[in-house]
């Protein structure tokens, strides 16, 4: 993930950990595509968190590697906090794979600059 717009690489997605910019700085895509846009994010943070703090935490628990208690509070504090952590870096990634699958819905930047130009 390199926190950049899908249309034309250059503007960020992300202020920082918390915040994401409404548009591209240079091309002037609008990240949201409407309400609740973003909320395809949740799924992928819940995939992430599953595939990759969960079942390696089941694993070494099965194998017996770490005591039980060990694994519970580990896999708590991991979901709790890796949500929080990871969220706007998987809005990026939603962003990215809407348009990979649905690349008829990218506006056109000819079609933009048509736009900004009669208005």
């Amino acid at each position: 993930m390199v926190n950049r717009c899908p249309r034309c690489g250059c503007g960020s997605i992300l202020k920082n950990l918390f915040h994401r910019f409404e548009e591209c700085s240079e091309c002037k895509l609008e990240y949201s595509r409407e309400d609740g846009f973003f909320i395809g994010g949740i799924p992928i943070s819940y995939g992430l968190i599953c595939g990759f703090w969960i079942v390696p935490l089941l694993v070494v628990w099965s194998l017996e590697w770490l005591p039980g208690d060990w694994s519970v509070w580990l896999g708590l504090g991991g979901a709790f906090a890796w949500p929080f952590i990871s969220y706007r870096y998987c809005q990026c990634l939603w962003l990215g794979l809407y348009f990979v699958f649905a690349e008829n819905e990218m506006p056109n930047q000819l079609e933009q600059k048509r736009s900004e130009h009669h208005e």
